[in-house]
């Protein structure tokens, strides 16, 4: 139960959405440095990418409380949302296929699937403490 509370964690989770590996045709790198170029010129992916990120820690540092649980339950859902928009759109754009190579080398196939088994933790950890909250079953006094 600890090993999915640590990757239910929205730390966890946004360190291994930047540190997802992409393969390119000349090069590669993490995501975050695809995140860091494309900021600047308004790249769709990275404003997502962006907002998914600081919907997390705001919700992270702004809303622990109980009485606050619904704020928090929306931000950790829409960050979420955010972060798998940031990454479909990423891919999308590429018409010209110059990142395929993510979904043929082992690594970068590795790097989304953890992203995906956080995600995952993290969605299921957010729906249900929001309910054991909301139950009355979980107290913080």
């Amino acid at each position: 139960m600890k090993v999915v509370k640590f990757l239910a964690h929205p730390v966890v989770l946004i360190i291994s959405f930047l540190l997802i590996l992409i393969s390119g045709e000349h090069v590669g790198g993490f995501y975050t440095m695809y995140l860091v170029m494309a900021l600047p010129h308004g790249g769709v992916h990275a404003v997502l990418g962006v907002i998914g990120i600081t919907l997390l820690l705001i919700s992270f540092v702004k809303f622990k409380g109980a009485n606050k649980f619904l704020a928090r339950l929306l931000l950790n859902l829409a960050g979420l949302v955010g972060l798998w928009l940031s990454i479909f759109y990423f891919f999308y754009q590429d018409k010209s296929g110059y990142n395929n190579g993510t979904f043929q080398q082992l690594l970068p196939i590795l790097s989304i699937g953890l992203f995906a088994l956080i995600s995952f933790c993290f969605f299921i950890e957010t729906i249900v403490f929001g309910k054991r909250i909301n139950e009355g079953t979980i107290s913080f006094k």
